[in-house]
């Protein structure tokens, strides 16, 4: 097996063409644009003018493992006129979202043009640059994607905005763009097997949208070995969220959870770090919240040592990393079956239904007002983490990948 590893941005420090490189396995890696990379060093060099900052300050951390830089090839030109028609358009998310698939599109036609060397297989992200995808396909080339996200997603959130109108802005049909556009659901039509970060993904990939269950794999996600140096000294009833304060990850349930503990007496510290909009941060059902806004690592890392509890109410993600961080830290875990965790109900944390304020409450007060319990899911939490470190998600993606072979090709070898 000889993969081409297609991306768009910088997904997880660039690990999969690095497990793969480290086994074997890697013919080529396309990308649209790095920070040390080509051009990308020149354009990071600008970070200090301001038309270009925060494009800039974002790109320097697009940093290439050194063992793949050989096999790398970006397309630093399609990326800078993505950039410059982004920016003359960002306050239109329909415009915004066409100019999106374009760029896609350009980046597939161009990693063609590049070719295919030896390569047997093409690793694709959620069917990213699918013109690769369609050329990969006719060549006999197999195609494994991966499946990041729910793809349920964007009808479960078009539900839930009908539900809380005035919490988030309008956002277009991004359904009717696709149609309008003629564009083709490569990640289903071309794809010939699936990666899934959590059986909440396969689930959903195989019961709503038809893929065949016994071409999937669950590779949950990892986190750095670091976070284990972490001493957690937690204050009592501090309770952090970290994410993007929105409809998707659930922080209007975290709010009324907050509102209903605060009327029991129970006015614990609901800590929400990362953006959020006006329109969510001014909601008078948020009283009980207190943003922090977008936090730097070092800063974050106070604040998982300080917390006495993790919640994620999420109502779609893939395997939510904040998730592993927060069991690496000693953090016990209230969570959504939805985000795609590791965690155990009833023994890291609690697996609460989504969209169910009053459960999240009381798995919130049942940990905080049961000192005991919440220090015996402390250290199961640290205990959980421990298997589930970026080394191991190296080993159970290759693993995946060779059982796809042992089972359609009647291969195993690399």
């Amino acid at each position: 097996m000889k993969f081409i590893v297609a991306q768009i941005g910088s997904r997880r420090g660039y690990a999969v063409p690095a497990v793969l490189e480290r086994a074997g396995m890697l013919e080529r890696f396309y990308t649209d644009m790095t920070g040390d990379f080509a051009f990308g060093r020149f354009f990071s060099a600008v970070r200090t003018q301001p038309f270009l900052a925060q494009s800039a300050r974002r790109l320097m951390g697009r940093r290439l493992p050194h063992h793949i830089r050989a096999k790398t090839t970006t397309f630093p030109y399609l990326r800078l006129m993505h950039a410059v028609r982004h920016v003359t358009i960002k306050h239109n998310p329909a415009a915004t979202f066409r100019e999106s698939i374009r760029f896609s599109d350009a980046l597939g036609r161009a990693m063609t043009r590049c070719g295919f060397s030896d390569a047997t297989h093409i690793y694709s992200m959620l069917g990213e640059c699918g013109p690769l995808l369609v050329a990969a396909k006719e060549r006999g080339l197999k195609v494994v994607s991966e499946i990041y996200i729910l793809l349920s997603t964007e009808r479960i959130l078009v539900e839930e905005r009908q539900k809380f109108p005035n919490w988030e802005p309008d956002v277009p049909d991004f359904a009717g763009i696709r149609r309008a556009l003629g564009n083709e659901d490569v990640l289903l039509t071309r794809s010939d097997f699936a990666i899934c970060p959590s059986e909440a993904v396969r689930d959903d990939l195989t019961e709503n949208f038809g893929f065949a269950h016994e071409r999937t794999a669950v590779v949950p996600y990892g986190m750095s070995p670091e976070l284990f140096s972490m001493r957690n000294q937690p204050v009592r009833g501090r309770t952090l969220f970290a994410g993007t304060a929105e409809l998707r990850k659930g922080i209007h349930y975290l709010a009324m959870a907050a509102e209903k503990l605060a009327r029991h007496g129970m006015k614990y510290n609901f800590r929400v770090a990362g953006d959020v909009k006006r329109s969510i941060a001014n909601h008078k059902q948020c009283r009980y919240l207190t943003f922090l806004g977008r936090v730097p690592r070092d800063e974050m890392a106070r604040e998982f040592a300080a917390s006495d509890i993790f919640v994620l109410p999420s109502l779609a993600e893939g395997s939510a990393e904040v998730t592993y961080e927060a069991l690496a830290c000693g953090l016990p875990v209230v969570t959504t079956s939805e985000a795609g965790s590791v965690v155990r109900d009833g023994v890291e944390g609690r697996i609460i239904p989504s969209r169910d304020p009053e459960t999240l409450a009381n798995a919130i007060a049942e940990i905080v007002e049961d000192r005991e319990k919440r220090q015996q899911m402390a250290l199961a939490a640290r205990e959980r983490a421990c298997g589930f470190t970026w080394e191991h998600y190296g080993e159970r993606l290759v693993a995946a990948l060779k059982s796809f072979a042992a089972r359609h090709d009647g291969s195993v070898s690399a």
